[in-house]
């Protein structure tokens, strides 16, 4: 397997997110993520409840990965809001790439508010096995 530097955390500025309330009507969440590598593969794992698919953007670019999406409050605007504690919300984290990855072969799944985004790795960096004869 390579090193562990292909995915990296970027430096977050915890003083305007992470649960942080910008205004009444609007929070910014950094989502917990897990990393792991697979023999083909870099795959970033985010907690993103609440969010729908058509809500979360990735995207991917030479040496980075970003990720953002939105909740919306669940309420709708048909009654009298009695108690009101699910607010709109964003998401946003970002990851710097390395060279090991391909920009361009990247999936992404949504399912039971967890984000799967799967990075392929380049050719000449996957493990080979080695046919003895």
């Amino acid at each position: 397997m390579t090193k562990n530097t292909e995915v990296r955390v970027k430096q977050q500025n915890h003083s305007d997110s992470l649960m942080g309330r910008t205004d009444e009507a609007e929070r910014h969440v950094i989502p917990a993520a897990d990393i792991y590598e697979t023999s083909d593969s870099y795959v970033v794992m985010l907690d993103m409840p609440g969010s729908m698919k058509e809500n979360i953007t990735v995207v991917v670019d030479r040496s980075n990965l970003v990720i953002t999406g939105k909740v919306h409050p669940l309420h709708k605007e048909q009654g009298t809001l009695l108690q009101n504690e699910i607010s709109a919300l964003n998401y946003h984290r970002g990851f710097n790439l390395g060279e090991g990855i391909d920009p361009s072969n990247v999936d992404a799944r949504y399912e039971d508010g967890v984000l799967t985004i799967k990075l392929y790795k380049k050719e000449e960096v996957k493990l080979r096995e080695i046919r003895i004869q």
